[in-house]
């Protein structure tokens, strides 16, 4: 069985130099219907004007992926960390005990589009980490590419969890396949484009939720970018 997600049904925030979607619950927005699935709890696609972004915030218990779709995003921490995160890269931070950060828009000019994503670990507590790591550009082309995953997976970066996030990046008319082992729970989040998934059409702000599937097949129907989140059963 799957669920459809569909974009114009997502929370909104506006605040003059924010524009934020959210496909689970979260601020304002709330609907028992979409309160995450499995561990994924947050999928928020942020637009920010020019030279403004998210102040100094507090985080505890709770691993957050970043992922630049356009522009740039300047990060700062309270662990002394500070860097640019660009598109082709993916950004983790796990909060732990506690961290506090801030996200700007890197430039005067342009604005910053970027999707950030919660993931609830499978312990809490720890020192916080963070990482930010290339993508592997050559794996995310015409098929999925693993983009975060468990300590040992050889992603990128690393969750704090029985969760496996990969990426791909579809030509026009591209067949993707992903295999799942039996139980296991999958969300798929379009970032771009519009493709086919078990005869539903489904474009950029999309999701699908679905549980216990053997394959997921995509068919992109343009190009297409999409995140697929392979999660632990409930």
């Amino acid at each position: 069985m799957a669920v459809i997600h569909d974009k114009a049904h997502r929370g909104r925030t506006q605040m003059g130099w924010l524009d934020s979607y959210h496909t689970f619950s979260f601020s304002g927005f709330r609907d028992p219907g979409r309160m995450g699935h499995g561990a994924l709890r947050v999928i928020n696609e942020d637009r920010v004007i020019p030279g403004a972004g998210f102040g100094a915030h507090r985080h505890a218990d709770m691993d957050i992926l970043t992922y630049v779709v356009s522009g740039a995003l300047v990060h700062r921490d309270s662990l002394g960390n500070g860097s640019v995160i660009r598109p082709g890269e993916i950004q983790r931070m796990s909060a732990g005990t506690g961290i506090v950060h801030s996200e700007t828009n890197a430039s005067e000019d342009e604005g910053v589009h970027f999707l950030q994503i919660w993931i609830i670990p499978e312990r809490s507590g720890g020192a916080p980490v963070y990482q930010q790591a290339a993508l592997p550009e050559g794996r995310i082309q015409n098929g999925f590419g693993l983009i975060a995953g468990p300590d040992g997976s050889e992603a990128p970066v690393d969750l704090i969890s029985d969760t496996r996030v990969h990426l791909a990046k579809l030509a026009d008319g591209t067949t993707a396949d992903y295999a799942f082992v039996p139980g296991r729970l999958g969300f798929v989040q379009i970032v771009d484009g519009s493709v086919e998934i078990d005869g539903e059409a489904l474009s950029a702000g999309d999701g699908l939720a679905f549980a216990d599937w053997k394959t997921l097949e995509v068919v992109a129907q343009s190009t297409a970018e999409l995140l697929l989140f392979d999660l632990k059963g409930e």
